[in-house]
Formats: structure tokens, sequence, C-alpha cells
């Protein structure tokens, strides 16, 4: 019997908002960045759980045991999706089966912005992985959780051992890592990657004044308090930062992520660290914020 296990990346989850840009679309505005972004009624994890009952897996295939696949599409004012796109997919019918899946959830709450619900543009990566579950695996997520940890905390400590193993240097911020570069967009938003792929690493930095970043700090941390995430004060180069701890565990190599948000002399910096393990996300979020220095 095979187990489909859906992968979303939320990237920037709530954090990378107030700065709007618009198209036209029936001289009905479509916002691209908004105070808050639409999301799913029965919020994150309930949806990844019934989007992955509903996705068919088994006439894919791939060498890797992975399929990639990104969605856009527009969240309506009354949460329902329409001009859904496929923008990549790494097998030929791998984009429509997705959609086929998300043309059959619920309504979404729409996003706002200055008050008003609002027409919103939503990227949606995914990562999709069929495994097969038999009775002995069942078997095996039933050992004791004494024993997960403890296998949890020996990979803990072979990433720690290897986090100094390279330093991203650019002229905004530098840090120790085990990473490579993976992407820069537009120079706001810099990605990497472990080397073996087991943690991913996300910082964006665009320019506000003190009284828009404020709002969007106190943005995100209302909506992540009010999903039951947990957010803590932190110290990060120097500077008042706020850390939030988003666990969607059962889910992949974004089983668990930690985001940062500071603001520094005009700008505004986010930053993304995700892993399948959730002690390997929080030992690299420790490193992280013992190596990173800002350089604005």
């Amino acid at each position: 019997m095979k187990n489909t296990i859906l992968i979303f990346f939320f990237l920037l989850i709530g954090f990378k908002t107030i700065a709007q840009e618009t198209i036209d679309v029936d001289d009905i505005k479509v916002h691209t960045f908004v105070q808050r972004k639409a999301e799913p009624k029965e919020g994150i994890a309930g949806f990844y759980q019934s989007y992955s009952k509903k996705f068919n897996s088994s006439k894919f295939s791939s060498s890797t045991g992975t399929l990639d696949v990104r969605l856009k599409f527009i969240v309506e004012k009354d949460g329902t999706f329409s001009d859904i796109q496929v923008l990549n997919e790494s097998n030929e019918g791998l984009g429509e089966e997705a959609i086929r899946v998300l043309k059959t959830m619920p309504a979404w709450k729409p996003a706002t912005h200055k008050g008003k619900i609002v027409r919103s543009v939503f990227r949606l990566p995914m990562k999709i992985r069929a495994d097969e579950k038999t009775e002995k695996s069942e078997e095996v997520e039933e050992k004791s959780l004494s024993q997960v940890l403890e296998k949890k905390e020996a990979i803990s400590q072979t990433y720690l051992k290897s986090l100094d193993n390279f330093l991203v240097n650019t002229d905004l911020f530098e840090f120790r890592c085990n990473c490579t570069f993976v992407k820069n967009d537009h120079k706001k938003e810099y990605r990497y990657e472990s080397q073996d792929g087991f943690v991913y690493y996300q910082i964006s930095i665009e320019k506000k004044d003190a009284k828009e970043a404020e709002q969007t700090i106190n943005d995100v941390k209302s909506n992540m308090i009010n999903q039951g995430f947990i957010v803590s004060e932190i110290q990060l180069s120097g500077n008042k930062a706020v850390e939030l701890t988003i666990n969607t565990r059962g889910y992949g190599p974004y089983g668990k992520s930690k985001m940062i948000i500071l603001y520094n002399e005009g700008y505004f910096i986010g930053i993304i660290i995700s892993s399948e393990d959730p002690q390997i996300a929080d030992a690299v979020t420790e490193h992280f914020k013992q190596t990173f220095k800002l350089k604005l």
C-alpha cells in the first residue's frame, strides 16, 4: 500500500509582507504582497493531511523517489482558487494531478491588506514522495521515544561538527554552514542548501522604514501565536529579533522550520532554516545564530 507524503514549503510565511506589487485583472487588483497572506481554514497541518490523502502518486516514478511541482494560483476574496498554473514539474502529468487535488480542497481564508479582503497571488512549491508502507515499517514507527530521540541526537551532533566547513560571505551578511549556494533573487533573497540536502536556508532582505517594519513584525507575531506556533524574543548579530518555530512534522524535508525576523538600519530581514529532522533544525539554527553577522 502506498502512502503519499506531501511536502509543502510555505516560503516566508507571513513575514514577507507590507510592500505591495499589483497587477490588474479585469480591473480588479491581484496582490502579490499583503499584510496577511491567504491560508487554509483548517490550518497548515490539516491542509497537508487532507491534500496528501487525495494525491495519487502511484502513476509517477522517480529515480530519487521525490516528485517536484510548483503551482501558482489566485486566492479569490471568497477563498476559492482561480487561474491555477503549473510553473514547473519534475514528471509529465504531475502538475495536472496537483491541480486536480487543489480544486477539490476547501476554500481558504482570503488575504487581507490594509484592513480589506483582497485577491492575492500564491505560489506553492511541493515535493511529493511515494513510500511503501508495510507492517514492518509500522512496527518501526512504534519504537520508544527514547530510541528515536537518541538516533536524532546522534545525527544532530554529526551536523554540528560540519557546520564550520564553509563561510557564506556576502556584502550584506555572513555565516558558517556545511551548505552550498542555490539561488539569489534580485539580490533580495538568498537560498542555500546543506551538502546532503537535509537543511535549507533562506535569507530575505528588503528596505523598510522603522514604522512599517514594526507593524510587519507585530502582524507576524500575532498571526503565528494565533496558529499555535512558538514565538520567542532573541538576539541576532547584536539586534533584537523574533524567532518562530513552525512544526509540520511528517511532511518530508520541511518537517520543522525556524523563522527569524528583525529590523536593522532601514532593512527588514527574514530568515528561514528548515529540516526534516526537528533536532537538526534546532541545532543548525542555534549554530546559525552564533555565526551570523549583518554587514548593513
